[in-house]
């Protein structure tokens, strides 16, 4: 902005072409009117016209006067519909701009959901990494001895080769199941024999107490004699 005022010119800071028109139509306006002022000034109504020239002056002045309003009111009903125009453009915008606000709101409210979500990612991950997991205590074989007795897991990731691992470990384990339970069954036929010999033995007994009991009398006559 220059700073002699004198020398400021509007027209050049106005980005828009309706708003350039705007602005000439309304210097045109101001242009009219001061144009039918100049006029008015310079060519006043004959108080109390008598002679022919007088009544014809007067009436070239009225009719001057009023071909000038005339131009001055079309004038003003342009600049009236441009300045709707810019009403509705600004309301327009206004609009545009709220609803430009309201889709940058959300993305600024789905981007920090994102962080809140990465944060608790983050978290859950570093939870899960430093967590005292059960697998880490099983009694795995080392991993030389596991590959060396299933090479074909070589060159396998961390993850698959814990999970192979892991997998052995559960194969071998239910074999030792089996065999428990084969031998928890062996050693319940063991009990089940164990107990029929002591059932044997105790009726075997009973019948050797009975027997001595039945021949305790004869017993006693063998005795006497």
């Amino acid at each position: 902005m220059p700073d002699d005022v004198t020398e400021f010119n509007r027209e050049e800071y106005i980005k828009t072409a309706h708003n350039s028109r705007l602005f000439r139509e309304n210097q045109l306006l101001k242009q009219r009117v001061n144009d039918l002022v100049e006029y008015q000034l310079a060519n006043p109504k004959p108080l109390n016209p008598q002679t022919r020239e007088e009544i014809d002056k007067e009436k070239q002045i009225v009719l001057e006067i009023e071909i000038q309003k005339k131009y001055i009111r079309a004038q003003t009903a342009v600049i009236k519909t441009l300045y709707r125009k810019s009403v509705m453009k600004v309301r327009e915008e206004k609009e545009q701009t709220t609803k430009s606000r309201a889709h940058n709101d959300g993305l600024i409210l789905g981007l920090n959901n994102l962080k809140y979500e990465e944060q608790s990612l983050r978290s859950e991950i570093s939870a899960a990494e430093n967590h005292d997991h059960k697998y880490k205590k099983l009694p795995l074989i080392p991993v030389e001895e596991f590959l060396e007795e299933f090479p074909e897991h070589e060159g396998a990731s961390e993850h698959d080769l814990m999970t192979a691992r892991i997998e052995h470990e559960h194969q071998v384990r239910v074999k030792l199941e089996e065999r428990r339970q084969e031998k928890l069954k062996q050693k319940q036929k063991l009990i089940a024999e164990v107990k029929k010999g002591k059932d044997d033995l105790t009726k075997l007994d009973g019948m050797v107490e009975k027997f001595i009991e039945a021949a305790e009398p004869i017993s006693k006559a063998l005795a006497t004699e």
